[in-house]
């Protein structure tokens, strides 16, 4: 699913020792550079960082994309 603009993503983290994944952060997407498949998230720590938009999964699509 492709990552735009006001959506809601969350980061898991998954490892040999859990047997299932585990929520690691949550958070909206304010910004993507397509050129280099990178995200501009605000997360619930209340930090603003460019990610690779691997790291997120979408979890709920925006119904009206953020305007520029």
């Amino acid at each position: 699913m492709k990552v735009e603009k006001g959506d809601l993503v969350a980061c898991y983290v998954m490892n040999s020792s859990m047997e299932t994944e585990a929520l690691m952060q949550y958070g909206i997407v304010l910004d993507t550079n397509p050129a280099l498949n990178d995200v501009l998230v605000l997360d619930n720590t209340g930090y603003l960082r460019w990610w690779n938009e691997k790291r997120w999964r979408v979890l709920q699509k925006t119904k009206k994309p953020l305007d520029s």
